[in-house]
């Protein structure tokens, strides 16, 4: 087998070769400077041949292959040593070889004529030309035949046999074994193992977990100290002398043994990445008593070939083997995949929320963990180790540009490697970007969360779900402090009065000036109007005079400059009459009569609510959002059946249920926000599409909020962090839930 050598250690040979020649030359009597300066070469034409042999040929000229142009140089050459000869008839074959370097210095050049010939047959004898001349006018032929003439004729045939015996030595060497080249090539392997440590044997694979995934152990008895780290190429012994490619993704102690896991590399087309360990392995001989089976060793990248650098820098468990956790499980499905977390991977730490992504067919897909269960499994003896099997929902494909999660259809194929997505720490002045634009981002992540469609956000009604204090006013405050900037008007219909507090309320996120509270100026108005007993109930009282003077203050308030209108309902001071008038008999005296009672906070809801649905029906109908109603404490508001205190207030839920079903066209919509699901109308509720549910315990807030995120989703919702939420809805353009870490208040607050 011809070694493989590079163009430097090719002249180190050859020098080697032309030195032998000389020594030979000088045994026999002969005197370099004659053969340099002479003017005979008959007795030294062996000489020349052999030189030209080595240097024209095997190492530095032609050491591959011989063109047309070489062997015309070749031939040439031949016959100007022939011409040269005192005593032709002294050589052996002198005709033979002078006229078969004619024929093929012939053939050379009419294979370079022909060569490009438009003519067919023409184009025949130019191949055939080349076929001939390049095989029969190789170096190694055409001066072989000179070289063995000459030490035939002046030597052999003259009695000089120990001459005759070094010459052809030389030559057999040359030619046949290369034992120069051959030499040189050990000492390369042989650097290469002593010097540059590129055969670091770790140890041998143990395991297979799957056919990318190998278990290596490393005896530290017999080796003490092993400097492999997570994120180092290795090869592993997959075939005879053939080493698979993998980056060792894990490492782990326990008692005397040390264990390291080793993820294997594909190319495109699903093939493994795979080098020959002839050079990395000190006995390459598998029947070496020495020889290990499935034995692992560390590689320097930088000492591989450039191809196979470029495979191994292109692939995405090189780039992110930082990042990478584990692989993906049996049982995966088309919505969640089951992965098997590798343990000390990298030092980070999984939680539930956590951004993962996978290749579906070789397009990084993200995923949201939302569950995991702890298994062990036996090492040695009575050896086990812990693992952890996570469960993770399909979000799509994050368009970083678009700052949106696309449709990605299908499942990753089993065993592919997932990675932690964008798990980064974010400064402050990154955070107040995404404040800016978005209502939060996909937790421990850059990946934003914008508001993408803020009609939908109001026309198709929006809920705000979580237990007291966890942020829900917050969210709510944010989001209407980004709608005022689309030009939509915002009525907050607010029992707790905390809407207008400078301190926490509305004022801390917008213009103050820009919004408008207080009834006071209604109930003055009503306190003037005389009311009498009306034969029909709903003529009696002041609701008519409310309807009327709320109308009048919500039409200024659309047509003026302000931009939110803050009102508690029960602050309000209403009278209804609740039966139909009757006549009675009191001293003597026949008059009407009918009871009366103050309107109970979800009846004024539900005045406020048809008020505003009345407002937009005048302005027409329209596909974009006009005003919004915002019902904080909506368990108050817009209670259910079975929670309120009277029939009255169930028809006023009806009312109000209505509105809304009826908003959308005229560009009408509400929020709804509360911290007892259990509590609020389902009929209002099942009517929003989008939905933040922060973190809730009650089972009749689960079991709901299980129809918009699914079974996973609802199960996480009590241990939600504070400040994060799961999300729906096509306000966010979101078709599955994800778990959102809110922006925090500081960076919202108004500048």
């Amino acid at each position: 087998m011809q070694p493989n050598l590079n163009q430097k250690q090719r002249i180190l040979a050859a020098t080697i070769y032309l030195i032998a020649l000389i020594g030979i030359f000088s045994l026999i009597g002969g005197n370099i400077s004659n053969v340099i300066f002479g003017q005979s070469i008959d007795s030294s034409i062996w000489f020349y041949s052999g030189a030209l042999l080595i240097v024209l040929g095997a190492y530095i000229a032609e050491p591959f292959f011989s063109k047309p142009s070489n062997i015309i140089i070749n031939s040439v050459v031949i016959i100007v040593a022939l011409l040269g000869l005192d005593d032709k008839n002294a050589l052996i074959g002198y005709s033979f070889i002078f006229y078969y370097a004619v024929f093929l210095l012939l053939l050379s050049v009419i294979s370079i004529f022909f060569s490009n010939s438009n003519n067919e047959k023409l184009l025949k004898i130019g191949k055939f030309s080349y076929w001939t001349s390049t095989n029969l006018g190789h170096n190694k032929v055409i001066f072989s035949l000179l070289y063995i003439s000459a030490a035939i004729s002046y030597f052999g045939l003259e009695g000089k046999l120990v001459p005759f015996i070094l010459m052809m030595v030389l030559w057999i060497c040359l030619i046949f074994f290369d034992i120069v080249g051959h030499i040189i090539s050990f000492f390369k392997k042989f650097k290469t193992l002593i010097g540059d440590k590129i055969s670091e044997e770790l140890g041998t694979a143990i395991g297979c977990e799957n056919p990318l995934f190998y278990r290596v152990e490393i005896d530290r008895t017999k080796k003490k100290t092993s400097d492999a780290k997570i994120g180092d190429v290795v090869a592993i012994e997959t075939e005879i002398n053939v080493g698979a490619i993998g980056i060792i993704v894990s490492k782990w102690k326990l008692l005397n043994k040390e264990w390291i896991s080793i993820y294997l590399l594909q190319k495109p087309n699903k093939e493994l990445l795979t080098i020959s360990l002839k050079l990395k392995k000190q006995f390459a001989d598998p029947k070496s008593i020495f020889s290990k089976q499935n034995a692992v060793y560390k590689l320097k990248v930088d000492h591989l070939s450039h191809e196979i650098q470029d495979w191994i820098s292109n692939t995405n468990l090189f780039q992110k083997k930082s990042d990478f956790i584990g692989y993906v499980d049996r049982d995966s499905n088309i919505e969640k995949v089951n992965f098997t977390i590798i343990e000390g991977a990298n030092g980070k730490k999984p939680t539930e929320g956590c951004i993962i992504e996978t290749p579906i067919y070789d397009d990084l897909t993200q995923f949201q963990i939302i569950n995991a269960n702890t298994k062990r499994e036996h090492l040695e003896n009575l050896d086990f180790k812990g693992f952890t099997n996570g469960v993770a929902r399909k979000l799509g494909k994050y368009d970083i540009e678009e700052k949106e999660l696309n449709v990605k259809k299908w499942l990753p194929n089993i065993y592919s490697p997932i990675y932690y997505s964008s798990n980064e720490d974010l400064d402050e002045t990154e955070l107040i970007d995404i404040a800016k634009s978005s209502i939060g981002r996909l937790p421990n992540s850059n990946f934003q969360l914008p508001i993408k469609d803020f009609n939908s956000l109001v026309t198709h009604n929006t809920a705000i779900l979580g237990i007291l204090g966890i942020g829900k006013s917050c969210l709510a405050y944010e989001l209407i402090s980004k709608i005022v900037k689309e030009n939509i008007k915002v009525i907050c219909i607010d029992v707790t009065n905390e809407y207008n507090n400078d301190q926490k309320g509305l004022p801390k996120y917008l213009d103050e000036t820009k919004i408008v509270e207080g009834v006071r100026d209604i109930n003055e108005e009503l306190d003037k109007i005389n009311f009498e007993v009306a034969d029909a109930k709903q003529d009696g009282g002041n609701i008519h005079d409310l309807q009327r003077l709320l109308k009048a203050d919500f039409k200024s308030f659309m047509d003026s400059d302000n931009q939110i209108r803050i009102i508690n309902p029960d602050e309000i001071i209403a009278i209804q009459q609740t039966e139909n008038a009757k006549n009675r008999n009191k001293d003597g005296k026949w008059e009407m009569y009918a009871p009366f009672s103050e309107l109970t906070v979800a009846e004024v809801n539900r005045v406020i609510s048809e008020i505003s649905l009345e407002i937009c029906k005048e302005l027409g109908i329209t596909d974009e959002a006009r005003l919004l109603l915002v019902y904080e404490e909506a368990h108050t508001l817009i209670p259910e059946w079975n929670s309120v205190a009277n029939d009255s207030d169930k028809y006023a839920v009806n009312g109000t249920s209505k509105v809304i079903l009826q908003g959308r066209k005229y560009g009408l919509g509400s929020f709804v926000i509360t911290q007892r699901t259990a509590n609020v109308s389902k009929s209002i509720l099942n009517q929003c599409n989008t939905m933040f549910a922060m973190r809730v315990f009650d089972d009749t807030g689960k079991n709901f909020l299980e129809n918009y995120f699914g079974r996973d989703y609802a199960d996480i919702l009590p241990t939600l962090e504070e400040r994060w939420a799961i999300t729906v809805g096509r306000g966010l353009k979101l078709k599955q839930p994800v778990i959102v870490e809110l922006n925090d208040r500081k960076y919202i607050f108004k500048e």
